[in-house]
């Protein structure tokens, strides 16, 4: 029989850079001890950190001092070790560049044993490195998980285990016209590229060689970045986008000032002042977007339309940069039946407050999802610019307003909800 673990107020669904932002919130705002008495149970199988972080291939969009930011702000005595660890100095020395994501990963995997210690040590709480393998609704108000060898009941669940492609992305119908179903045997998705544990089919990888041809679709950051790496190991590149390419600026006069064209209203985020705060492309994607804009080179750019099937069909590979939704476990109902998330073009969907929205249109405020593939929309508690349709992600985001926002909600007494 499982071992059972009860009375715990939050069971943590995975503890990567989303899952730890509302606890790191939490220290830096000065209720950490008031969240870990109330109990709390982290579950994930590498334990707290970077989560794929260390694994990523590419460089972050948020320059080096961003990620250290949160680290600042926190007074423990635990924390100290972290400040003083190599990977953290290295990320300081570059807190004006866009740092490689791998350091970015080993600092967070150094932050995140810190306040897996933090927890671990507190009388209330716990860390399991094990998989939640299934998560079921109680009529009495818990939700009851099967982690690992253990059964955890609490009375939340807060999943964050990270994003998969979205279903169906080999035959997306990206516009009317344009659909990848024809091509779907020479479709992968970009995390094939980004991340080192993984690679395209030696067949895609075949293609490629052979015809020296391969079409990115998406215009997101990680669209960019893949296509950076393939120009990098030589190939012709053409990338499909739907919308027109947007940069990020600090502000609006040095848009004006660089001659970029962008809505006064619709593209400036009210919180930061920031243009493209969300949308915008930063760093090295930024960069490449500019020297194919301007130069002409050295990416064949095509709006979604006539061209861009002809490009599809010519091409060895067609990588898809086209979003992420949640991954989650097994969730049931009270009645045992399954509860299926709802989808739409930008991931599972939650509210402005993280909870899990099922495919039947209830929100359940005992189930908060939030992080890569279940962001939050823009709202005036995490900014953002009106123009940006996605779901909002990021580190930043995770440790700060994204961060505050579900220690709110978690913090709210059932009564008030």
């Amino acid at each position: 029989m499982p071992t059972l673990r009860n009375n715990y107020e939050y069971l943590f669904c995975g503890a990567g850079p989303a899952g730890l932002g509302p606890i790191i919130a939490a220290a830096r705002l000065g209720r950490l001890e008031y969240l870990l008495d109330k109990g709390i149970i982290l579950a994930d199988p590498a334990g707290p950190g970077g989560g794929g972080m260390p694994h990523y291939r590419i460089s972050a969009n948020s320059l080096g001092g961003a990620f250290l930011e949160c680290l600042d702000d926190l007074q423990n005595p635990v924390f100290t070790a972290v400040r003083e660890h190599p990977e953290t100095r290295r990320l300081r020395e570059l807190s004006a560049e866009h740092p490689p994501l791998p350091l970015v990963g080993r600092f967070l995997d150094r932050l995140g044993a810190a306040i897996g210690e933090l927890v671990a040590a507190h009388p209330r709480c716990a860390v399991l490195r094990a998989p939640v393998e299934r998560i079921r609704l109680t009529e009495d108000g818990l939700v009851d998980a099967q982690v690992g060898g253990e059964q955890v009941r609490a009375r939340r669940a807060v999943l964050a285990l990270g994003g998969r492609p979205m279903d169906g992305y080999r035959r997306a119908e990206v516009r009317p016209g344009l659909s990848l179903a024809a091509h779907q045997h020479k479709v992968c998705h970009a995390e094939a590229l980004i991340d080192d544990r993984q690679a395209p089919p030696a067949e895609l990888l075949a293609a490629i060689r052979d015809t020296g041809r391969v079409v990115v679709l998406g215009g997101s950051h990680s669209a960019w970045a893949a296509a950076g790496l393939l120009l990098s190991d030589g190939h012709q590149v053409t990338l499909i986008h739907r919308t027109p390419v947007q940069l990020y600026y600090p502000s609006a006069e040095q848009a004006h000032a660089e001659g970029y064209p962008f809505d006064p209203v619709a593209d400036i985020c009210s919180m930061s002042g920031r243009v493209n705060r969300y949308g915008g492309l930063r760093g090295a994607a930024r960069d490449l977007a500019i020297r194919t804009l301007r130069d002409g080179g050295p990416i064949r750019l095509l709006q979604a339309g006539g061209p861009a099937n002809e490009a599809l069909a010519e091409a060895g590979a067609i990588v898809a940069a086209t979003g992420y939704q949640a991954i989650l476990p097994p969730i049931e109902y009270p009645d045992g039946g399954e509860l299926l998330p709802a989808l739409s073009e930008t991931g599972t969907v939650v509210t402005g407050t993280g909870h899990l929205v099922d495919s039947r249109g209830t929100a359940h405020p005992r189930l908060i999802a939030f992080g890569l593939g279940a962001g939050l929309a823009v709202a005036p508690e995490i900014g953002g610019e009106p123009s940006f349709t996605r779901r909002a992600v990021g580190i930043w985001l995770y440790h700060h307003d994204i961060g505050r926002t579900i220690l709110d909600e978690l913090l709210t007494p059932a009564e008030v909800r």
